[in-house]
């Protein structure tokens, strides 16, 4: 019976654990503090446990007071494959029935908060219902993202066919859990130019990177450097809550990059790289070894080609700043959106309400029609038009007209004039990867960096040193039948 009170019986299981050290063996970094290879293996003995006294707690709530239990059903109101949202008193909980088993974890999806009885279960995973983040219902591990926190998972067990919850009254109100990470135990023998991973890039990518080799066990120096002046954050948010201030978009705060030593160079720009030496240079002229490098620097946002596009209200929404910028000018004011991109259609959703008219510029027929087909894109743009959003397809933008020094008004090439006292251009992004040439990493035409099978920098087609660089999905290119191989 999934996850129930009685106590297993004794299993002998070998587990390898990071002991910290009060110092680290000086044979385990090189003479000038940069880490050697040993740097890499965990750092800590091999010590036999039983499995109730395993170091890894699924569930770390384990104060008396703080647990409740609750009778929330019998075990036949539950057929297999079924999900119910069960209230325990002060919090509810998300009961599962899967091939004859109960299993019980937190209701919230941890990324925006979507109730996961409405999501879809299956092979034992729940996928939520908005974004399609994946939760194992075992263990309420995360396993497929948006998202970085997995759930809180709940004791179950079965008295006289009724099902029990016993939950932590915390885990229950929090409806997350962040797994059990290290921290780094070699900072002091560090020169401030040398570390072991630098990952450029302050996304979701590169953060989940980091916390990744934390959750591992990767005691080592870990250094993000971003552009931007924040903390990493989740930029998708900008479209969807465009007068969110950058505080409330944070991923994870400042007390967390603190508490697993993770370092965050913000306001820090590589401007070139050298592959052979493993050095990176900063646009101040700072330059940076290390031993793995992750590249995680996103993509660009395109701008228009035509007259007018450098004018102060037309944006790319790339900031906070950009986002509420937008929003500002165009409260009760005249909003031209040109592309019926996701972002596009994202801000022209969060904009008919506030401005007094909102167009969209498109060059497809209908909205969306690549990826959701025809009769889904129309049914959109229907229900778009409902909110007063005014579509002008099959076709583009020739000029943005000023009238001292600001746009009044946005010129397609089909004639149409419209009037427009702020535009936001999402017609797509190039990868951020300029800094990367005379790097010895291989760009394409488009400045995508190719890979191989398996999404790695091709042995094949780089330098052999090349082999401790890597790099995330929206900067690579590959071919499709790949894909195939693969999976």
């Amino acid at each position: 019976m999934g996850g129930c009170f009685s106590k297993p019986k004794p299993v002998e299981v070998k587990v390898e654990v990071v002991l910290p050290e009060k110092e680290r063996e000086k044979e385990e970094m090189s003479p000038n503090g940069k880490a050697s290879p040993l740097a890499y293996k965990a750092n800590g003995t091999t010590r036999l446990y039983h499995h109730e006294e395993r170091p890894i707690v699924l569930n770390p709530y384990t104060n008396p007071k703080d647990m409740v239990e609750a009778s929330v059903c019998h075990v036949k109101d539950l057929e297999n494959g079924q999900m119910r949202e069960v209230d325990l008193g002060c919090g509810k909980a998300l009961l599962i029935k899967q091939n004859g088993d109960f299993y019980a974890m937190g209701h919230k999806c941890p990324h925006y908060g979507a109730p996961l009885v409405k999501g879809v279960l299956s092979k034992g995973r729940v996928r939520c219902p908005w974004h399609g983040a994946c939760f194992n219902i075992a263990t309420g591990d995360i396993e497929d993202f948006p998202g970085l926190d997995g759930l809180p998972k709940f004791q179950v067990k079965i008295e006289k066919e009724r099902v029990y919850i016993r939950a932590s009254k915390q885990a229950l109100q929090s409806q997350r859990r962040t797994k059990v990470m290290a921290k780094c135990i070699a900072l002091s023998n560090y020169s401030t130019a040398i570390t072991n991973v630098l990952i450029i890039g302050a996304g979701p990518a590169g953060l989940v990177c980091a916390e990744t080799l934390r959750q591992e066990g990767f005691s080592d120096r870990i250094v993000m450097c971003t552009s931007e002046k924040y903390l990493p954050y989740d930029r998708s948010k900008l479209s969807k809550s465009m007068d969110s201030q950058a505080e409330q978009i944070f991923l994870r705060s400042k007390e967390f990059f603190h508490t697993y030593d993770i370092e965050m160079l913000t306001e820090t720009q590589v401007v070139g790289m050298d592959s052979k030496n493993k050095r990176v240079v900063f646009k101040d002229g700072f330059r940076m070894e290390y031993n793995k490098l992750l590249i995680a620097t996103g993509s660009t946002p395109k701008t228009l080609k035509c007259k007018g596009k450098e004018l102060d209200n037309v944006f790319t929404i790339r900031t906070p700043e950009d986002a509420n910028r937008v929003v500002k000018l165009a409260s009760s004011k005249n909003a031209v959106i040109v592309g019926a991109s996701f972002l596009g259609m994202e801000v022209a959703a969060y904009l008919c309400e506030k401005a007094h008219s909102v167009s969209v510029v498109e060059l497809e027929n209908i909205p969306f029609k690549k990826f959701l087909g025809e009769k889904v894109g129309l049914a959109i743009m229907k229900m778009f038009e409902n909110n007063r959003v005014k579509f002008y397809m099959q076709t583009e933008v020739s000029e943005l007209r000023e009238q001292e020094g600001k746009l009044k008004e946005v010129v397609l090439k089909s004639g149409k004039v419209l009037r427009a006292d702020v535009c936001v251009i999402g017609i797509g992004a190039s990868p951020t990867t300029g800094f990367l040439k005379q790097s010895g990493v291989t760009l394409d035409a488009k400045g995508y960096i190719p890979v191989n099978k398996v999404t790695s920098i091709s042995v094949y087609t780089m330098l052999e040193n090349l082999r401790n660089i890597h790099n995330v999905a929206a900067l690579r290119s590959f071919s499709l039948n790949y894909l195939d191989y693969y999976y």
